[in-house]
Parts: structure tokens; C-alpha cells; sequence
């Protein structure tokens, strides 16, 4: 068990700061106006694509050279750095000018960099934090109380920042506001637009501050005083560590099939939640409701949290593991139905798996990973899910463009748009059920002994 010389008052509060750090992190005021805010500042829709490109290429090449960052110099580093980017991230676009330009899409190209260095170096590093943290304390067996707790905080958050974000995105509701408290208070269009983006770099210097109020927890007490001085001054530190606790991994089953379940599951729901609003529309769901149902989802987190709980206390890996892809699949099924207004129930099933599934497997790898390389292991988690997101949109992409190929000239140009994401929609489930077989049979044939998976752990 670790020790550490930390008091419990500063133990206790690291705990209390994740939850905080995790709550203003991820409220961001711009996600329910995403797209449209970056075409009104003057990108364009090809813009735009390439600086998704760019951030996800940033946050796959930087998220486990980041988690071995935070084993080696500490995690309270990687936190710190992560809020600081965000910080200049927000800033970049904040005073970006409107219009299009070479110069604002240069702005926009840096704060997609530092949007995925922040987003790969507190992946890992803010949780390995505070399970170190738990664990100084002895408290361990809290874990699952303390997930639960920040997924309901973080889910709250979530709902109002969707719903204060779209307000503060529309003019007349801004204005009309305005004007009801004083008749001379007008907004600027330009103003407006940056508003939710005004708003989330002000949540985050409450980031930083928090970040700033971690105490680090010493993970390596039991090397010897020599390695511990090789570790400080090595710059090849952080690449020893990727190769040790990619060997643990491997060596692991029970953490690399915890890994590769989540990939299984999250890549098909994430992929699913990339293209929902383009759902909503088909399923005849005014946009201005966009806003309302992405709150209402944030919501469902809540019971989410609780039924993961549940879940990872009382059931083997497996028997969840069969639980969650049988609630993936039902949605999956359902979604193509493609159902008028009431389909978006179905659309619950794949947004809740990607809140059970960071849950249930950040409960799994904590409790078997040791402290030295945690965030590395972590990392390797998030980096899995990327890559797993972008396998999805490829493979989705190519089929899209053969159902275009095979349908256009035989089909109304109108209507062929949605009959291609309808088509395309109906893939997933059959997607998702090779990923299914190809992770059982891989389960059977590596993890022995199989108490592993079938034991509540």
C-alpha cells in the first residue's frame, strides 16, 4: 500500500478537488452550439473538418506519452499543464477576430492543439490522483462512491451548462434579457457569438485554480534513493515507463480485456452521439429542442452512475460486460427504426454506454493497477478509445460513400441524404456484434483462469 506524507486533510481534499476539477472541466458553454459557432466565426465546413482532424491526431500523440509524464515527474504537473491549456485554449478563440482569414484559421488550428493537449495530459493523470490519493487514505473500497459521486456532479453541471450555453448563443434571448432589466442594454451579434465561449474561459481559471490546489502524492517511495534520482533526471524516463507498463498490460489479461471491452463498447456509442443531431433532424425533432434533449441526456448520467455502481459491486466483469452490450445492441436496433419523436428514447442506450463504460472500467484498472505507472495504464485506456472512435468513422465514412455510390442517379437527390444515414445506421448493430464475437473469443482464448472475468472482483 502506498504511503504517503500527505495529511488527511489533503488527501481528503484532492478528493473533493477532482470532483471540482472534473465539474468545470467539462463545462463547457460552447458544445450545444459546437459546429455552428466555428462557421459563424468564418471557417468553413472543410475548415473545420481538418482542425477535428488535427485535434484528434493531437490528443492520440500525446495521450500516453502524457500519462507516463504524469508517473514520472508527478500528476499534479500534468493537471496543472492540462488547465493551463485550456486556459489558452479559450483565450485563443475569445479574442480571435470574426471573419474569414488566414489569421483566424491559425488561431482556430492552436486552439485544437492545446484543446487536445489538455484533453490527453488530464486523461488519467487527474484520476490517478485522486485513487492514490484514496488509497493513502485506505479507503480503496470507496472508489465506486467516489465515481458515482463525480458522475452525478459532473452530469448536473453538464445539464446546465447545455441549456445556459444555447440561451447565451441566441441573440433575441440574450437581448430581450437585457432589455427587460434596462431598455440601453444591447449585445453586439459578434459579442453574442462569443458569449459561450467568454463563459468557459472564465470556467477555466476555476480550473486552474483548482489544479493549483492538488497536493502530489510520492508514488515511488519503495526505490531505492539512486533510482529515484535516475527517474528526476532521465529524459528517457517517460518512454521506460510506456514500455514497462505496456509489458504489465500485456502481461495483465484481466486490464487488457477491461480495455478492449471499453474500446468495443465506446467506439460504437461515441460514434453514434458524433452523428445524433443529424438523428434528431430525421426523426422530425425540432433543432431548437437540440439543446433540451443533449441536457436531458446529461441527466440520465445520473442514474447511470448509480446502476454502475451497482453493476461493479455485486456482478463479475463479465455478467456486466453482457449487460451493457445487451443495452447497446437494444438501442442500436431500436435507433434504426428511426422512429418520429419518439426514437430519441433509443438514442439514450448509446450516450448512457459512454458514461458506463468510463466508469465501469476506470473502477476495474485502478483496483488492479499499482500506483507507479497508474496514469500510464489509464492512458493506454484513453488512447484505446481514440483510436477505437476513429476506426468507427472511418469505417463509417467508406460505407457511406458506397451507399452513396450504389444510390445516387437512382434516387432524388432531396432524399437521399437521409436515406444513407438511415442505411448506414442499420450497420451498427452488425458492427458492433463482430466486435462482440471477435472480444468473446479473444477473452476465452487469453484469460485464464476465467474466475478472472466470472468473479465479482
Amino acid at each position: 500500500m502506498t504511503q504517503s506524507t500527505l495529511s488527511k486533510t489533503q488527501l481528503e481534499g484532492n478528493l473533493r478537488r477532482f470532483i471540482i476539477f472534473r465539474l468545470f472541466y467539462s463545462a463547457r458553454f460552447y458544445y450545444p452550439v459546437f459546429t455552428v459557432l466555428f462557421l459563424d466565426y468564418g471557417l468553413t465546413l472543410e475548415q473545420f473538418a481538418i482542425l477535428n482532424i488535427v485535434w484528434a491526431l493531437t490528443i492520440v500523440l500525446a495521450e500516453v506519452p502524457s500519462g507516463a509524464l504524469a508517473d514520472s515527474v508527478g500528476r499534479k504537473r500534468l493537471v496543472v499543464f492540462a488547465a493551463i491549456m485550456m486556459v489558452i485554449e479559450m483565450g485563443l478563440i475569445v479574442f480571435a477576430p470574426i471573419g474569414a482569414s488566414p489569421l483566424l484559421f491559425l488561431l482556430f488550428l492552436a486552439n485544437r492543439i492545446c484543446s487536445g493537449l489538455s484533453e490527453a495530459a488530464a486523461s488519467g493523470a487527474d484520476e490517478a490522483l485522486a485513487y492514490d490519493s484514496l488509497k493513502a487514505l485506505g479507503r480503496e473500497d470507496d472508489w465506486a462512491r467516489i465515481l458515482q459521486r463525480t458522475t452525478q456532479v459532473v452530469s448536473v453541471g453538464f445539464f446546465m451548462t447545455m441549456i445556459l450555453g444555447a440561451f447565451a448563443y441566441d441573440p433575441n434571448m440574450v437581448n430581450g434579457l437585457l432589455s427587460a432589466i434596462d431598455p440601453q442594454w444591447q449585445l453586439s451579434n459578434n459579442l453574442v457569438i462569443r458569449l459561450p465561449v467568454i463563459l468557459t474561459l472564465v470556467t477555466s481559471f476555476i480550473v486552474l485554480g483548482t489544479a493549483l490546489g492538488f497536493h502530489d502524492i510520492d508514488i515511488e517511495e519503495d526505490k531505492p534513493s539512486e533510482s529515484k534520482q535516475q527517474t528526476g533526471t532521465s529524459l528517457l524516463e517517460p518512454f521506460r515507463k510506456i514500455v514497462i507498463a505496456a509489458k504489465w498490460t500485456v502481461g495483465h489479461r484481466f486490464v487488457l480485456f477491461v480495455i478492449l471491452a471499453a474500446l468495443a463498447l465506446d467506439s460504437v456509442g461515441r460514434q453514434f452521439a458524433v452523428l445524433a443531431s443529424e438523428y434528431y433532424r430525421v426523426i422530425d425533432i425540432p433543432v431548437s429542442w437540440f439543446g433540451f434533449i443533449g441536457a436531458g441526456m446529461s441527466l440520465v448520467g445520473m442514474v447511470n452512475a448509480i446502476f454502475s455502481r451497482y453493476l461493479v459491486t455485486n456482478h463479475s466483469p463479465l455478467f456486466n460486460f453482457l449487460t451493457l452490450s445487451g443495452l447497446l445492441m437494444a438501442g442500436l436496433i431500436g435507433l434504426g427504426f428511426a422512429i418520429p419523436y419518439y426514437g430519441v428514447i433509443f438514442a439514450v442506450g448509446a450516450f448512457a454506454m459512454m458514461g458506463m463504460v468510463q466508469f465501469q472500467s476506470s473502477y476495474y484498472i485502478n483496483k488492479e493497477v499499482d500506483s507507479v505507472h497508474r496514469a500510464t495504464v489509464l492512458s493506454f485506456k484513453g488512447l484505446a478509445l481514440n483510436l477505437g472512435l476513429g476506426f468507427a468513422s472511418l469505417l463509417y465514412t467508406a460505407y457511406v460513400v458506397l451507399l452513396r455510390t450504389r444510390q445516387e442517379g437512382v434516387v432524388p437527390e432531396e432524399t437521399l441524404r437521409d436515406l444513407i444515414f438511415l442505411d448506414a445506421l442499420r450497420g451498427f448493430p452488425i458492427y458492433f456484434l463482430a466486435l462482440f464475437l471477435i472480444l468473446m473469443l479473444l477473452g476465452r482464448a487469453l484469460i485464464k483462469p476465467r474466475s478472472a472475468v466470472l468473479s465479482k472482483r
